[in-house]
């Protein structure tokens, strides 16, 4: 039998908090197609933020209160988001490397088709995070709560989950190398056949025996 290696973890940037000599700026100088290099948002609402096409480069976002945020097709490089709240999250097709959220709410996550690279997500809570058909490789979610994580047709790789919850995860058709699930707490688990590339612990494929008895028809009694 051939020696199976050990799951590899994600290779997460190195991202110091509190970045120097950012300038302060208000949330109406984010609309579409445009860049904005070494700012900082701090303290404020918005109903909506239209950042479509645009461009974020060593920014910082802070204590923020946004409905809405529409950043599709948006290039963002070392990013950090602290303590920030939206109900919707529209991310599609962005391209995002290097980058970090902590302490943040947010509603439903529509990640679909997106790229991201190498991003730290810790103590977040997320209602529904869409990643279908998007590519996503070294990420870290740690100490976080997921509604549901809907991975369909995505591809995944070095994705870690430490001490987080995840209510529902999806993954059908997804292509999966090295995303270790041990530290995550699982209630659902939807086309088990798809778990291939991940990595779970005994306890916890003993904890969800009766869920994957389901899923290929078995009836426990």
């Amino acid at each position: 039998m051939a020696d199976i290696r050990d799951t590899q973890p994600p290779r997460l940037p190195k991202f110091p908090m509190g970045g120097e000599g950012l300038i302060e700026s208000r949330l109406s100088l984010l609309t579409a197609e445009d860049d904005q290099d070494s700012r900082r948002f701090f303290d404020q609402q918005a109903s909506t933020i239209d950042m479509t096409a645009a461009a974020l480069l060593n920014c910082e976002f802070r204590n923020l209160a946004i409905d809405t945020i529409i950043a599709e097709r948006t290039h963002v490089n070392h990013v950090l988001v602290d303590s920030c709240r939206t109900a919707l999250l529209d991310i599609r097709s962005i391209g995002m490397e290097n980058s970090i959220a902590v302490h943040c709410s947010f509603g439903a996550v529509q990640a679909n088709t997106a790229k991201i690279i190498g991003m730290e997500i810790r103590g977040c809570r997320i209602d529904y995070l869409n990643c279908r058909d998007a590519i996503c490789r070294d990420i870290m979610f740690r100490d976080c709560e997921i509604g549901e994580l809907d991975g369909n047709d995505a591809k995944f790789s070095r994705i870690a989950f430490a001490g987080t919850r995840i209510d529902v995860l999806s993954l059908q058709h997804a292509i999966c190398a090295d995303v270790d699930l041990r530290g995550a707490r699982l209630r659902e688990i939807r086309n088990v056949d798809s778990l291939h590339g991940t990595t779970m612990s005994l306890e916890q494929i003993a904890d969800l025996s009766e869920v994957f008895a389901r899923s290929i028809g078995i009836r426990t009694q």
